[in-house]
């Protein structure tokens, strides 16, 4: 599924940013001998004795050009705190793209398989006027049919679980099934998954909203120290894995339907097929005769 992909490339991000932070956390600024900053001048190429900035952790070492300052976040408290903000948003944006995009994929395959038996948000399209003028440009009824269905499904936004039911659904996997392959697959139960969910979610709505400040008269000692509502590698990790096994899982498990449905509509189209073969042919017109 192209979905797939591109969620796995947008969980990437997340991922790397959750390296970042791990990879310069507790840099601290470190007065480096001359030596070290003679070497630096030399792998730069700059005149020796020019102004360096230099930081250090367990990891790595930082050496920097003073035209250029070390940014002050990589060596606060919390400093780094944003890359982690910003692995929520980016995974909370990989899981729902994932899940509207498969829709819109296979959106068509569901209404050629089942017809009336559709999902009702299919079944029950209705087009503006606007609408079907616009569509009058596709002279291929499957294109034309595609072109009314995505017009109906523009990208949401995820806000709860709820929505991964309804999108279930539509791909005609129930809820108990979609979870329960779900569970098998990640080895979490509905409920740990959906905690776990819920709780990614509404963390990216309160950065989105709020750039993460905790509620009116939350007392200091449970805040950051840039007065923000704390947040911490271990929980964004734990939740971003969850999230991605959540698409992993998914994948499978619409993958399986849409086989399913495919074979439908070949079987479909064989019927159609052996029909108009067996149709008895129209009776030849007599010749007529020249005048």
């Amino acid at each position: 599924m192209r979905a797939h992909d591109l969620a796995l490339q947008n969980f990437s991000i997340a991922e790397h940013l959750l390296q970042l932070h791990q990879l310069f956390r507790d840099l601290k600024g470190h007065e480096a001998g001359q030596p070290l900053s003679l070497a630096v001048c030399e792998c730069l190429e700059i005149p020796p004795g020019s102004a360096l900035q230099h930081a250090k952790n367990s990891h790595v070492l930082l050496s920097a050009r003073s035209a250029i300052p070390v940014p002050s976040c990589l060596t606060a408290q919390a400093g780094l705190d944003f890359l982690l903000r910003q692995a929520v948003l980016v995974s909370c944006s990989a899981l729902e793209s994932f899940f509207w995009d498969v829709l819109r994929e296979n959106a068509l395959t569901v209404v050629k398989a089942k017809g009336r038996k559709s999902d009702d948000s299919l079944k029950n399209i209705t087009l503006t006027l606007d609408d079907y003028l616009s569509l009058q440009s596709y002279t291929d009824p499957d294109e034309r049919l595609s072109e009314i269905i995505l017009k109906r499904f523009e990208r949401g936004t995820l806000y709860d679980m709820d929505k991964l039911d309804e999108i279930a659904g539509i791909l005609t996997v129930s809820s108990k099934e979609f979870w329960k392959e779900v569970a098998k697959t990640t080895g979490q139960t509905e409920g740990e998954t959906k905690t776990r969910l819920t709780a990614l979610v509404a963390r990216r709505n309160q950065i989105t909203h709020r750039a993460d400040r905790p509620e009116a008269g939350t007392p200091p000692a449970d805040c950051d120290a840039h007065g923000l509502r704390p947040i911490t590698y271990a929980w964004v990790s734990t939740h971003v894995t969850s999230a991605k096994a959540l698409v992993d899982a998914s994948t499978a498990i619409f993958a399986t339907a849409v086989t399913k449905l495919e074979g439908i509509i070949a079987q479909q189209e064989e019927q159609r097929l052996a029909q108009k073969t067996l149709s008895p042919a129209p009776p030849a017109q007599p010749a007529r005769a020249a005048p």
